[in-house]
């Protein structure tokens, strides 16, 4: 208000002929359009929807490597491996998991992709790599949002992720959106299938994929592409607990899925109805106003 009060003091006030000049006729007009604007983006902020998932683009973590062993995640939970196996297979990586890789507890791993290096294999038990292959253009190296994607082996040691989400309002819609896209470790060689199965308690259970088994079909030394998964629902309660486990397969190609850029916001289309506007977002509109009055009638006047 005390911005305000000066505004009014400074170029409302002492309105006469003399004191006006186009100069301060058009800088005026500039101020008011300023504040408009402002007061157009403090409102769009606060009608903007937050992420209810912390963490959903693995940001937080203590480098690449297999979680439990090299690395660790912050705000997601890796649950016992499907298969009995004492380590997970779960991963978080890089734009450079084509290249230098990423560790295990069994040696570094990398995946095919443009700057994959001739002969290296993925294991320390397996080396030198058997095929003997290259770089494969094949598009890996682009990342949909930060600097990490979280990657899961969905046919060995295969393990879910969970995190609890908090502050959904039961009855309300939101949305799940999520990028996922398939790769494959080096040291196989064959088509193979990615995807994940998401749940968030009884409200969401759905298998991503645009084939009949529910996963993307991925060739031999290839990379899949990012997609996006989608999936509007209706909470239950005010807390659920998402979880994703990779699908896919067959066993020892392997199949390995990534993800990334998790989120659930509340769901705005239609957009919600329209709410009283804050004390701060009234100011800026009605100094706006206030000022660009101001200049027409002092236009008027010149």
């Amino acid at each position: 208000m005390a911005n305000f009060r000066q505004i009014v003091l400074r170029h409302v006030w002492p309105l006469n002929r003399k004191f006006w000049s186009m100069r301060k006729f058009t800088a005026l007009m500039s101020t008011a359009r300023v504040l408009a604007a402002g007061a157009m983006l403090m409102a769009s902020s606060n009608a903007m929807a937050a992420n209810l998932v912390q963490n959903g683009s693995f940001e937080s973590n203590s480098g690449v490597g297999q979680i439990g062993s090299v690395t660790s995640l912050s705000n997601w939970t890796v649950g016992a491996a499907t298969d009995g196996t004492t380590i997970p297979f779960d991963f978080v990586l890089d734009a450079n998991a084509d290249s230098t890789g990423f560790d295990s507890s069994t040696g570094t791993i990398r995946i095919w992709g443009p700057n994959t290096p001739i002969g290296v294999s993925n294991f320390s038990y397996s080396n030198p790599n058997p095929h003997n292959v290259g770089p494969v253009a094949n598009g890996w190296g682009t990342i949909p949002n930060g600097n990490y994607v979280f990657g899961a082996d969905a046919a060995y040691a295969n393990a879910p992720i969970s995190q609890t989400i908090n502050g959904l309002q039961a009855g309300h819609q939101y949305d799940l959106t999520f990028s996922y896209a398939g790769a494959q470790f080096t040291d196989a060689q064959g088509p193979n299938q990615e995807g994940w199965h998401v749940t968030l308690d009884s409200d969401v259970n759905q298998n991503t994929g645009g084939i009949s088994s529910g996963d993307l079909a991925n060739a031999s030394e290839g990379f899949t592409g990012w997609h996006t998964f989608s999936y509007t629902f209706t909470a239950s309660t005010t807390s659920e607990t998402l979880t994703f486990l990779a699908n896919g397969g067959p066993s020892g190609l392997p199949p390995f899925a990534l993800l990334d850029n998790v989120v659930i916001s509340e769901h705005t289309t239609p957009p919600p109805p329209s709410t009283v506007p804050e004390p701060s977002t009234i100011v800026l509109v009605g100094s706006s106003l206030f000022l660009i009055g101001a200049a027409r009638s002092l236009r008027k006047k010149n």
